[in-house]
């Protein structure tokens, strides 16, 4: 794993792992779970991200159309498996929504942030 994507994922376990323990420990378990179960799902979205860009990486690109073509399939993809599990944990695990929801905002913070960061760095 490239060293931005590490950095990436390890907020992210870090910032969910805290997260839910404070919950746990203050006796909402309900809360941890969900908690837990938003920051699984923007680590999905990362995880998903980086194979695409790994895989997009290892050819060589002569065909700007087909390029596109792929970055637009890469992100209706992800919008549909972050949506799809969005969904299996509110509707079917029964989650608490706004913490689900909560979670996965701050994991997808953690990506920004951290892209952000990386550009900076290059600099």
């Amino acid at each position: 794993m490239e060293s931005a994507t590490y950095r990436v994922v390890s907020i992210q376990i870090y910032l969910a792992i805290a997260a839910a323990a404070i919950f746990y420990l203050v006796g909402a378990d309900n809360l941890a779970k969900a908690t837990l179960y938003g920051a699984i799902v923007a680590l999905v979205n990362v995880l998903l991200l980086r194979w695409r860009m790994h895989r997009s990486g290892r050819r060589e690109s002569l065909d700007p159309h087909r390029d596109l073509s792929e970055m637009y399939y890469s992100s209706m993809e992800r919008f549909f498996v972050v949506g799809l599990l969005l969904a299996v944990g509110i509707g079917w695990l029964k989650l608490m929504p706004v913490a689900v929801l909560a979670a996965f905002v701050v994991g997808q913070l953690a990506l920004i942030i951290s892209s952000i960061a990386s550009g900076i760095e290059k600099q």
